[in-house]
């Protein structure tokens, strides 16, 4: 089913589905992160345009699909920001922040692209790594997609927060062409 999911979401960008060996496998080790004891997070890494956003939109729309059938007349929902979007709503309205950072699902794309460091009121805060604290501690459903290598997320989080993405988050890397030639 993550298959078709991904399909359709190649579909709803209006580009051709390749059916490739590196989308067969990442959709393979996804779906069996979905359905095995595995770490609450999984992260996707690797170059720009290879598929990452969309097997996070997939995976959001068979956890939807899934749960409205399974167990509920109600959709569940991956709520999904980028990093920068997590930052600028950090800054401008802390409520919504405070909201997305305790969303039972949530996917966080192209981290690495946020500023570290934002003012609010004076005050410097971290949005990314603050979520990322939050949800190690509970141990939340977290997805995210960067373009960094696990070096280059060490580099801009530090040692603390990269091991910390090593305890909570399984990998899937994306060492495919890009799609959007």
């Amino acid at each position: 089913m993550l298959r078709e999911c991904y399909i359709a979401e190649v579909m709803r960008r209006r580009m051709q589905f390749i059916d490739d060996e590196a989308t067969q496998s990442h959709i393979e080790k996804a779906a069996k992160w979905l359905t095995g004891n595995h770490k609450p997070g999984l992260l996707l890494h690797g170059t720009v345009g290879n598929g990452k956003t969309t097997l996070v939109r997939a995976i959001g729309s068979l956890i939807g699909v899934l749960y409205e059938s399974l167990y509920s007349d109600r959709r569940k929902n991956v709520l999904a920001v980028s990093a920068l979007e997590l930052a600028d709503i950090a800054k401008n309205q802390p409520e919504r922040f405070d909201y997305i950072k305790k969303a039972e699902l949530l996917a966080i794309d192209d981290v690495g692209t946020e500023p570290s460091v934002v003012k609010v009121w004076g005050n410097e805060i971290s949005p990314f790594v603050d979520t990322i604290y939050y949800r190690y501690d509970r141990q939340k459903f977290t997805i995210m997609t960067s373009n960094l290598s696990a070096e280059d997320l060490a580099d801009k989080y530090g040692e603390r927060i990269a091991d910390r993405f090593t305890e909570m988050f399984d990998r899937i890397a994306f060492e495919n062409y890009s799609y959007r030639k």
